[in-house]
């Protein structure tokens, strides 16, 4: 059996136990919301699932889903619970970052006899200072808002060099750092955002690397999206999944509802919105595949994806947290009492009104592709990191 192929089998494989967990999400996402974190049970699950194996590279034991199948996964966990998801996606892609660009002997150490360390963090964020120390590098620094903590065996570290100025991410031990157990949210509670700090914490040279595709040691390349692209793509399947699960829930409603009673969600006027919203969710899931398919053919081939490809990317994520976020205003507007209510519809409310905070997928996104797409911008204009670069304009002769 070719690598491939085994790749192909696990993660046929992994679909079938997350149909097979789907109601125990389902069921345990009250508890899991009180908790601040995932049930014992839930974690057990995720964890026998093989989910954080997603983007693992083949050759350690990984599935090294391809985006499309990204979207896939990621959209169906996040119609069970959005806070959860939330906490899954950075898990998978920490872990991923880890797997990806970490030496050989660090690699060996972490991935022995099949194991898989869970990694949670910012490897993005890099408010740390490191120091360069004979054979590694002494990191201090505070990271916030970092996903998945309650469950990691690791950490990442982002930190700037203080000579040089370099940045770099460093992995560590969980018990290496001071966890905040701060997490008070209004949504998304179960994701365990935590903040963490490192004090002058000594990391070997070997856990230490740099991010980006020219530092990539293992895995397709076809898969390398950047660490934007990627957070953009799992924001847009997180969006998507939540936005079926609110019209799943007035759906089911309206089918409550007897028609005489006069209830909003019997109204014409709630059908016209409620189709309309609709083809939202189909619309951009369409978008979504026809982006994702487009990029990667230009990264099979070696290419890098050009200007439109990265601002098409980043429209597709930020209409579908758009889409989300207004079938939550129809959500409130049409559900009366029900929304209000402890219940699914509040808890879905409010995390996606939580998830919609993400930089990458802010209405300034969109408002920057569409200063792209327009062709207004001068010569050489291009994504940075989440953020579009504009050269400065050339002085003017006097």
């Amino acid at each position: 059996m070719t690598v491939h192929t085994q790749v192909e089998v696990e993660f046929s494989g992994l679909l079938e136990k997350l149909d097979e967990i789907y109601p125990l999400l389902q069921s345990e996402a009250a508890d899991s919301e009180r908790l601040r974190r995932p049930t014992p049970v839930v974690q057990d699950a995720l964890r026998d699932s093989g989910i954080f194996k997603l983007h693992v590279p083949a050759e350690l034991g990984g599935m090294e889903a391809s985006p499309l199948q990204v979207l896939h996964v990621v959209e169906k966990l996040s119609h069970a619970d959005a806070s959860l998801v939330w906490l899954v996606r950075a898990v998978t892609s920490e872990t991923a970052t880890a797997a990806t660009y970490l030496g050989d002997e660090a690699v060996t150490e972490l991935f022995a006899d099949g194991g898989c360390p869970l990694v949670a963090g910012q490897s993005t964020s890099f408010t740390g200072r490191a120091v360069r120390v004979d054979g590694g590098y002494r990191v201090s620094g505070v990271w916030q808002f970092a996903p998945g903590v309650s469950m990691a065996t690791h950490l990442n570290l982002a930190a700037t060099v203080e000579e040089t100025g370099e940045r770099l991410v460093c992995l560590v031990p969980r018990s290496a750092v001071r966890i905040s157990d701060n997490w008070e949210m209004l949504g998304l509670r179960a994701t365990a955002s935590l903040d963490y700090r490192a004090e002058d914490v000594l990391v070997e040279d070997k856990y230490v690397f740099g991010i980006g595709p020219e530092n990539a040691r293992r895995g397709r390349s076809t898969h390398w999206l950047s660490p934007a692209l990627l957070a953009g793509l799992h924001q847009a399947a997180w969006s998507q999944g939540v936005g079926r699960r609110m019209l799943d829930e007035l759906r089911e409603l309206t089918r409550r509802k007897d028609p005489a009673e006069g209830s909003l969600v019997t109204s014409d006027e709630f059908f016209g919105e409620f189709a309309r919203h609709f083809s939202h969710v189909r619309g951009t899931m369409a978008l979504l595949r026809d982006t994702l398919r487009d990029n990667e053919s230009t990264l099979a081939a070696g290419a890098q994806l050009n200007d439109e490809q990265e601002t098409m990317s980043r429209l597709a994520c930020s209409l579908a947290t758009r889409t989300a976020l207004e079938i939550s205003q129809l959500v409130h507007r049409f559900a009366g009492a029900q929304v209000m209510r402890d219940g699914i519809l509040q808890r879905f409310f409010r995390d996606s009104h939580a998830g919609s905070q993400h930089r990458g997928s802010s209405h300034i996104v969109t408002q920057k592709c569409g200063r792209m797409l327009s062709g207004t911008l001068p010569a050489g204009a291009h994504w940075g990191f989440f953020d579009l670069v504009v050269p400065e304009p050339a002085a003017t002769a006097a």
